[in-house]
Formats: C-alpha cells, sequence, structure tokens
C-alpha cells in the first residue's frame, strides 16, 4: 500500500515542455490511465504520474492532517487502557501537537517551486493534484470526494500540508 501524487493538466497543454519542468524539479509527467478519474475529470484534461521513484509516502504534501489522524488515534488507545479520562488525554494531545509544530520537518518549497513553475514558464494556466493511497493498481475505481479550484496567490506551504486525499486540487494561475 503506498500513497501517489498525480496530476491532471490540459490535453491541449505543452506536455515535452511541461515534463522538462517536472524533471527539474525531480519530478515526472508519466501519462497514466485510471478510468475512474478520467471519467471524473472529464475529456479536456489528462492525468499523470508525478512520482519519479516507488512512491510518495513521505512526501509533505498533506503531511498535517496524515500524522494528526495517525498519531490522534494510536495516542488515544494508548492512553485509554492506561485509564486516562477523556479531559487528561486531551490535554496530552495538544501539548503532543505544540511538540510537534516546533520540530523542523521536510519542506514543501521543492513542490511550491514545482507548481508555480508549472503555471508560470510555460501558456500552461492549470494543473490539478491528486494524493490518493492505493492498496493495488494505480487503475483502481478512485471516487473523488471533491474538487477544488485555487488560485496561484493561495498556494502557501499551510495549504500543501493541509491538503486531504482524493481531493482533486486545481491550481489555475
Amino acid at each position: 500500500m503506498c500513497r501517489f501524487i498525480t496530476a491532471t493538466l490540459p490535453t491541449d497543454a505543452d506536455h515535452a515542455a511541461l515534463a522538462a519542468i517536472a524533471q527539474r524539479h525531480g519530478r515526472r509527467l508519466l501519462p497514466i490511465s485510471n478510468p475512474s478519474i478520467d471519467r471524473q475529470i472529464g475529456p479536456g484534461l489528462r492525468h499523470y504520474l508525478t512520482t519519479p521513484g516507488h512512491c510518495d509516502c513521505d512526501v509533505p504534501i498533506g503531511r498535517r492532517l496524515r500524522e494528526r489522524a495517525k498519531d490522534m488515534d494510536e495516542a488515544i488507545q494508548r492512553l485509554r487502557r492506561k485509564g486516562w479520562s477523556g479531559a487528561k488525554i486531551e490535554r496530552a494531545l495538544a501539548q503532543q501537537q505544540d511538540k510537534r509544530a516546533q520540530r523542523v520537518v521536510e519542506s514543501t518549497e521543492p513542490w511550491l517551486a514545482f507548481i508555480r513553475d508549472m503555471l508560470t514558464q510555460t501558456k500552461n494556466t492549470q494543473m490539478g493534484l491528486l494524493m490518493h493511497h492505493y492498496s493495488g493498481a494505480l487503475d483502481a475505481d478512485i471516487v473523488l470526494s471533491a474538487r477544488e479550484s485555487l488560485p496561484l496567490p493561495m498556494l502557501s506551504e499551510e495549504l500543501l500540508e493541509g491538503l486531504r486525499e482524493d481531493v482533486l486540487y486545481e491550481f489555475r494561475r
């Protein structure tokens, strides 16, 4: 089971120029076919794998929600087994979250630069990102839970760290 970040781009975009930009940023644009995604994004967009290696499990995009959900579930279960009250668990989790916020973690800056360049160094005006945790092949059925259109000025580290799985985020110039 691995997490992958895929992209959507207009079918009429200069894919050679965009692939060169992706490569400069350590990513790639490999066209993939996923019938369930293709139906949901429509005929004007094409779906691409951006992962240059095995998977995107360690990529900082969506980090806040992943860490929070996993850590909180494990911590709550562990503390309940110790007999802690709900209020005491809540205080402990708040302290843990404060400590986590102070740690130095991998930056989303390479992703910010990648997305900005994809939208400013060519005539391309749109790029979508989609995170999904696959338990099988990349052509498995996926149901988008939402589709959000975001102007490029909204792009920030906080935004990328908070991205949710199965939501297509469409950045527009």
